[in-house]
Protein backbone atom coordinates (compact mmCIF):
# COMPACT_ATOMS: atom_id res chain seq x y z
CA UNK A 1 0.00 0.00 0.00
CA UNK A 2 1.28 3.49 -1.12
CA UNK A 3 1.83 6.10 1.94
CA UNK A 4 -0.77 8.05 -0.32
CA UNK A 5 -3.45 5.27 0.34
CA UNK A 6 -2.99 5.64 3.96
CA UNK A 7 -3.24 9.22 4.13
CA UNK A 8 -6.32 8.99 2.39
CA UNK A 9 -7.74 7.08 5.22
CA UNK A 10 -6.18 8.75 7.76
CA UNK A 11 -7.53 12.27 6.82
CA UNK A 12 -11.26 11.64 7.68
CA UNK A 13 -10.38 9.62 10.73
CA UNK A 14 -8.60 12.46 12.19
CA UNK A 15 -11.74 15.05 11.15
CA UNK A 16 -13.99 13.00 12.65
CA UNK A 17 -11.66 13.47 15.99
CA UNK A 18 -11.28 16.47 15.48
CA UNK A 19 -15.00 17.26 15.43
CA UNK A 20 -15.52 15.17 18.54
CA UNK A 21 -12.76 17.75 20.23
CA UNK A 22 -14.64 20.76 19.39
CA UNK A 23 -17.25 19.84 22.38
CA UNK A 24 -16.33 20.05 26.13
CA UNK A 25 -18.17 17.42 27.59
CA UNK A 26 -19.37 14.10 26.76
CA UNK A 27 -23.43 15.34 26.64
CA UNK A 28 -22.39 17.65 23.68
CA UNK A 29 -20.28 15.18 21.82
CA UNK A 30 -23.01 12.83 22.00
CA UNK A 31 -25.38 15.40 20.98
CA UNK A 32 -23.11 15.69 18.08
CA UNK A 33 -23.22 12.16 17.03
CA UNK A 34 -27.04 12.27 17.08
CA UNK A 35 -27.10 15.55 15.11
CA UNK A 36 -24.70 13.60 12.43
CA UNK A 37 -27.30 10.70 12.88
CA UNK A 38 -30.04 13.45 11.13
CA UNK A 39 -27.93 14.43 8.85
CA UNK A 40 -27.22 11.02 7.55
CA UNK A 41 -29.63 10.13 4.09
CA UNK A 42 -32.15 8.02 4.83
CA UNK A 43 -31.39 4.17 3.39
CA UNK A 44 -34.33 3.03 0.72
CA UNK A 45 -36.58 0.48 2.07
CA UNK A 46 -35.08 -1.54 -0.70
CA UNK A 47 -31.65 -2.26 0.61
CA UNK A 48 -33.22 -2.99 4.13
CA UNK A 49 -32.64 -6.52 3.86
CA UNK A 50 -31.03 -8.95 5.48
CA UNK A 51 -28.03 -8.93 3.50
CA UNK A 52 -27.84 -6.03 4.36
CA UNK A 53 -28.66 -6.43 8.06
CA UNK A 54 -25.71 -5.91 10.19
CA UNK A 55 -25.38 -8.97 12.94
CA UNK A 56 -24.18 -7.81 16.20
CA UNK A 57 -26.49 -4.67 16.50
CA UNK A 58 -28.71 -4.66 19.27
CA UNK A 59 -30.57 -1.99 17.21
CA UNK A 60 -31.59 -2.52 13.09
CA UNK A 61 -28.58 -1.40 11.16
CA UNK A 62 -27.97 -1.55 7.64
CA UNK A 63 -25.15 -1.21 5.64
CA UNK A 64 -25.19 -1.20 1.58
CA UNK A 65 -22.20 -0.99 -0.10
CA UNK A 66 -21.68 -0.16 -4.25
CA UNK A 67 -18.73 -0.48 -6.01
CA UNK A 68 -18.53 2.17 -9.07
CA UNK A 69 -14.85 2.77 -10.75
CA UNK A 70 -13.18 0.90 -8.32
CA UNK A 71 -14.33 3.21 -5.45
CA UNK A 72 -16.88 2.05 -2.46
CA UNK A 73 -19.40 4.25 -1.53
CA UNK A 74 -21.62 3.04 1.60
CA UNK A 75 -25.15 3.86 2.58
CA UNK A 76 -26.02 3.47 6.26
CA UNK A 77 -29.37 3.59 8.62
CA UNK A 78 -30.65 2.25 11.82
CA UNK A 79 -34.06 2.47 13.48
CA UNK A 80 -31.73 4.26 17.01
CA UNK A 81 -30.71 7.89 16.52
CA UNK A 82 -26.96 7.48 18.66
CA UNK A 83 -26.49 4.28 16.00
CA UNK A 84 -27.12 6.16 12.74
CA UNK A 85 -24.50 8.51 14.03
CA UNK A 86 -22.44 6.29 15.04
CA UNK A 87 -22.88 4.80 11.10
CA UNK A 88 -22.41 8.32 9.93
CA UNK A 89 -19.18 7.86 11.13
CA UNK A 90 -18.37 5.19 9.03
CA UNK A 91 -19.82 6.05 6.07
CA UNK A 92 -17.47 9.18 6.15
CA UNK A 93 -13.99 7.08 6.69
CA UNK A 94 -15.06 4.88 4.45
CA UNK A 95 -17.08 5.85 1.28
CA UNK A 96 -14.85 7.20 -1.21
CA UNK A 97 -12.24 4.33 -1.24
CA UNK A 98 -11.22 1.46 -2.15
CA UNK A 99 -11.83 -2.06 -1.14
CA UNK A 100 -8.29 -2.27 -0.64
CA UNK A 101 -7.94 0.50 1.44
CA UNK A 102 -10.66 -0.40 3.67
CA UNK A 103 -9.43 -3.85 3.81
CA UNK A 104 -6.32 -2.84 4.93
CA UNK A 105 -7.49 -0.28 7.72
CA UNK A 106 -7.78 -0.41 11.51
CA UNK A 107 -9.38 2.46 12.30
CA UNK A 108 -8.47 3.77 15.52
CA UNK A 109 -11.20 6.79 16.03
CA UNK A 110 -13.21 4.98 18.21
CA UNK A 111 -10.24 4.95 21.20
CA UNK A 112 -8.53 7.84 20.11
CA UNK A 113 -12.09 10.32 20.42
CA UNK A 114 -12.99 8.50 23.74
CA UNK A 115 -15.92 7.17 22.45
CA UNK A 116 -15.17 3.93 23.67
CA UNK A 117 -14.99 4.65 27.43
CA UNK A 118 -18.32 6.96 26.65
CA UNK A 119 -20.28 4.92 25.29
CA UNK A 120 -21.82 1.25 26.15
CA UNK A 121 -20.09 -1.44 25.27
CA UNK A 122 -23.42 -2.60 23.48
CA UNK A 123 -22.99 0.15 21.64
CA UNK A 124 -19.00 -0.31 20.73
CA UNK A 125 -19.14 -3.81 20.27
CA UNK A 126 -22.29 -3.03 17.57
CA UNK A 127 -20.30 -0.06 15.82
CA UNK A 128 -17.14 -3.00 15.36
CA UNK A 129 -19.56 -5.13 13.66
CA UNK A 130 -20.47 -2.76 11.38
CA UNK A 131 -16.51 -2.30 10.35
CA UNK A 132 -16.63 -6.19 10.56
CA UNK A 133 -19.03 -5.84 8.12
CA UNK A 134 -17.86 -3.04 5.94
CA UNK A 135 -14.45 -4.85 5.45
CA UNK A 136 -16.34 -8.06 4.29
CA UNK A 137 -18.19 -6.43 1.77
CA UNK A 138 -15.15 -4.47 0.49
CA UNK A 139 -12.96 -8.09 0.54
CA UNK A 140 -16.29 -9.32 -1.37
CA UNK A 141 -15.75 -6.56 -3.84
CA UNK A 142 -11.69 -7.29 -4.02
CA UNK A 143 -12.66 -11.04 -4.77
CA UNK A 144 -15.50 -10.36 -7.26
CA UNK A 145 -12.77 -8.40 -9.09
CA UNK A 146 -10.09 -10.81 -9.62
CA UNK A 147 -11.72 -13.46 -11.23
Amino acid sequence: MSPTQTQSLAAPQDEIIDDLSLFEDWTERYGYVIELGQALPALPDEFKTDANKVRGCQSQVWIHPTLNEGVVTLQADSDAPTVRGLMAMLVRLYSGHTPEEIVAKNPDFINRSGLEENLSMVRVNGMRAADKQIKKYAQAFIDGASR
